[in-house]
């Protein structure tokens, strides 16, 4: 839905304030040392003239989020309204810019949970609608480069993967889902001499066809354009929603899960099958298939430090192994897809194997439900196109995802409670350095190191772990907490000299779920434990130390509430430093309040219809199979008894061949 006049005045006002042209004073507190060139455009830029960015990022929200936005501005485009919302008798239009500065820092900091919801979606939009923008005024001073060269000639791409025009009536197998669950069982069933259909809900995009740049990336290759939020708004969830799934999108780290969680699994929910030698094989199998290896890697220059850092500090530290088959990999975009056709994801892997014995794939088809007879799977219902569907099948894989099967089996008319529940989602936050020197985190390799030095801080097998995010322009500003216009076109100057370390906790006892709404799409809701926050302000902390370690001389946190932290010119960059050591007890001590930060984000989510060996504790049986449901299989992260605590790419893909090898292992039966 296209906004009024009024409303566009409103929301134009709004980024102005967020992203404002500077006054003359405030010109000469930009501080143009950090600066790669001119910066005056900049300072004279106003958030404002990025509108029809705001416009298409609103657009992307589900229709309701739009209506509430809508209304929101409507009430800002009057004078009640306005000093119901902000104590000034006057349309928000009207307001001095200085005065709407102030406004936005007490929605900030409010305790009343509606207006810090308020704050937080405004920002974010705004802000990111600037820096989305390919031709961002802001790039020049920044030093960013919003693309990525394109593959050179001597470079030979992946043939392109057939996508069917008409649909089969009969299949033996339809599998629901591209990515790393059902890429592996469509390999192994075509294999086994079953005929395969894979359904994707995504778009099939060959490698030239990638587009790498953050607003058309988002748009295409994640779910909900990468705005899935949970319900109280306090967490992003990000998705893979295209032919490849996740794996098209993942950042080429290739973990296997560790004993202690492997132990979990086998001897708290009673799954053996994690601590034997077929599961072992499984994940040296899915290795090899994928190139998993160190070899070749190039750390970029924020990897670099990681490693440097916590040699310093003799915190435990290690390469992340990389499935491109040892090939060097500096792609700065890998996360928007692998344009040069180097990351080994299941389009070039196990869906090639798949397309090679047989199998058939259509893509841009949502799966609406699983025909059910005789409480045995028979086929799917579809849509594609507008137009509705039914393709038979003997047996039906789910693989849609975390977030996205719950609903397809509850629809489908499964009740077991399990279903949708025990969500988890490696709740992660950040924490920068800035550096005297350029660190360029947007260039190079994008993720090949890992510290565990806070790994299992609870004693418990939970903690979370250090690793390097590659944030490009639009994601790095939108998170970081917003303090002003002046301090957020500093901190875009500081860019090329910025750090990131982001921590990723494995949650144990945090409250999370998955359900349809009345239009069958998923809503999520997750409330941090206490535990986990704790464990997480745990992991802060170890990266705190990492980038003064590595010689930082400014730290941020994702705290409203703690400024940075800014060494004095005569000091040098030590963790014994007692202003240092105060400021850490202060981040520990304000920890991580749900309306105290600008946002938890997740890219991995895990458990919604877990494993187990009784349909009273679990969704699925040790199989995959469903219990209710005869011939209906679960292949993809939701299997996940707790969470994996690695990235769980390796995981699914070993879960998925164990869930295949049953299913081969059936005689065909016919239709």
């Amino acid at each position: 839905m296209e906004p009024s006049a009024e409303q566009r005045k409103v929301l134009a006002a709004i980024a102005d304030t967020f992203v404002a042209p500077l006054t003359a004073t405030e010109i000469d507190q930009l501080n143009d040392r950090y600066a790669a060139s001119d910066s005056t455009d900049y300072a004279h830029y106003s958030g404002a003239t990025a509108q029809p960015f705001t416009v298409e990022l609103i657009q992307q929200l589900r229709p309701e989020k739009q209506q509430q936005l809508y209304m929101v501005l409507n009430v800002l485009a009057t004078k009640a309204g306005t000093f119901a919302l902000t104590g000034h008798m006057k349309k928000f239009t009207e307001i001095p810019q200085h005065d709407r500065e102030k406004i936005l820092l007490r929605w900030r900091d409010s305790k009343l949970p509606p207006l810090n919801l308020l704050f937080k979606t405004f920002s974010v939009l705004c802000i990111h609608s600037v820096y989305r923008n390919p031709d961002c005024v802001a790039f020049g001073p920044m030093g960013y480069t919003s693309s990525h060269e394109e593959p050179t000639a001597m470079e030979t791409l992946p043939e392109r993967l057939p996508m069917l025009d008409t649909v089969p009536s009969t299949v033996d197998v339809i599998v629901v889902g591209s990515g790393a669950g059902g890429g592996v069982c469509a390999a192994e069933l075509s294999k086994a001499g079953y005929s395969v259909l894979v359904l994707e809900k995504g778009k099939y995009y060959h490698e030239s066809e990638f587009v790498l740049n953050e607003r058309t990336g988002f748009i295409n290759l994640l779910d909900e354009a990468g705005f899935l939020i949970t319900e109280d708004g306090k967490a992003q969830v990000l998705a893979g929603s295209t032919f490849g799934g996740g794996t098209a999108i993942n950042w080429c780290a290739s973990l296997k899960p560790q004993h202690f969680v492997r132990e979990e699994w086998a001897y708290k929910f009673g799954l053996k099958h994690f601590i034997s030698p077929e599961f072992e094989s499984d994940l040296n199998r899915v290795y090899d298939r994928i190139g998993a290896t160190t070899s070749g890697i190039k750390h970029n220059r924020p990897n670099q430090l990681l490693l440097e850092g916590c040699q310093k500090l003799g915190y435990h530290v290690a390469d992340v192994p990389q499935n491109t088959s040892g090939r060097s990999h500096e792609c700065n975009f890998c996360f928007y897809g692998c344009k040069h056709g180097v990351k080994n994801s299941t389009t070039n892997t196990w869906l090639r194997d798949a397309s090679a014995n047989g199998a058939q794939f259509l893509d841009q088809t949502q799966v609406t439900r699983v025909l059910v007879e005789n409480k045995k799977a028979v086929g799917v219902e579809c849509v594609r196109d507008n137009q509705r569907f039914e393709i038979r099948a003997q047996r039906v894989v789910v693989a849609g995802g975390t977030v996205n099967t719950p609903g397809l089996l509850k629809r489908s008319g499964l009740t077991n409670k399990h279903i949708g529940r025990h969500l988890r989602l490696h709740p992660a936050t950040c924490v920068y350095g800035v550096f005297d020197t350029p660190i360029n985190m947007h260039e190079g390799s994008i993720l090949t190191t890992v510290s565990n030095v806070a790994d299992n801080s609870s004693a418990d097998g939970y903690g979370a772990k250090i690793e390097v995010p590659c944030q490009h322009a639009a994601s790095f500003l939108a998170l970081m907490p917003w303090r002003g216009s002046l301090a957020h076109k500093q901190m875009a100057l500081k860019y090329r000299h910025v750090m990131p370390l982001v921590v990723i906790g494995r949650d144990k006892d945090s409250k999370g779920e998955v359900y349809d709404n009345a239009r069958g799409e998923p809503c999520v809701t997750f409330h941090l434990s206490r535990h986990d926050r704790k464990t997480m302000v745990t992991g802060m902390d170890r990266a705190i130390n990492i980038l003064v370690a590595s010689g930082a001389r400014e730290i941020y946190t994702l705290q409203y509430g703690i400024e940075p932290f800014v060494f004095h010119s005569q000091e040098e960059s030590r963790i014994d430093n007692p202003r240092f050591i105060q400021w850490r007890q202060d981040v520990a001590r304000y920890g991580l309040p749900g309306n105290g930060i600008s946002g938890i984000f997740s890219a991995h989510q895990m458990g919604t219809c877990r494993l187990g060996i009784s349909p009273k504790a679990s969704a699925t049986q040790p199989t995959g199979e469903t219990w209710e449901v005869k011939d209906l299989y679960v292949a993809d992260a939701s299997l996940f008894p707790s969470a994996s605590g690695v990235n769980p790419m390796v995981t699914i893909e070993a879960v998925a061949l164990h869930v295949a090898t049953g299913i081969a292992q059936k005689k065909k039966s016919k239709l």
